[in-house]
């Protein structure tokens, strides 16, 4: 992956767009399964042949909607995946200089922008660890900028305790 937190911004936007996309394709593609399945109505002669073409058209709506909501849920599953075990792999040996090298190398690209967010917070946290905090600090401010209400608290937070370890180190 490509380290350019300066970019983060132009992400989001194209993440956000991304996502509106996927969604009316799969409206679209929802509405068009619906209309060819509905044709099939005028040759049900019954009353509770009609019924069956309701229920069969509720029964494919879940069944769509669930397998839409599924398919988005595993979309980036192999990024987090590989992140998670270099995560793992650092939290084990405690090297940051490792950490931070494998993060960079990560051959995936998040598929969406929590995803982006994880591995720059991730990126930050080894710059705190291998002890450049100015780095560290301007990384989260960068990821300030682009992030929710809850990401912002976790990283103002994160601003902080940088900080006060900063001082300490001046200290000793």
């Amino acid at each position: 992956m490509i380290y350019e937190p300066e970019n983060l911004k132009n992400k989001r936007a194209i993440y956000e767009k991304r996502d509106k996309w996927l969604i009316r394709l799969a409206l679209l593609f929802w509405a068009v399964l619906l209309f060819i399945y509905v044709n099939i109505a005028p040759y049900v002669k019954s009353t509770i042949g009609f019924l069956g073409v309701i229920v069969g058209g509720v029964v494919i709506t879940i069944v769509y909607f669930f397998t839409v909501f599924f398919v988005l849920m595993l979309r980036g599953r192999q990024f987090r995946k590989l992140n998670n075990d270099i995560v793992k792999e650092y939290q084990e040996n405690k090297n940051g200089e490792i950490f931070l090298e494998k993060l960079l190398a990560m051959d995936m690209n998040p598929k969406d922008m929590k995803d982006e967010m994880i591995w720059y917070l991730n990126i930050a946290t080894a710059f705190n660890v291998l002890g450049k905090r100015n780095e560290c600090i301007a990384l989260y401010k960068q990821l300030e900028e682009v992030a929710t209400e809850k990401e912002k608290e976790y990283i103002q937070n994160s601003i902080k305790f940088v900080q006060e370890q900063s001082e300490k180190d001046d200290t000793h």
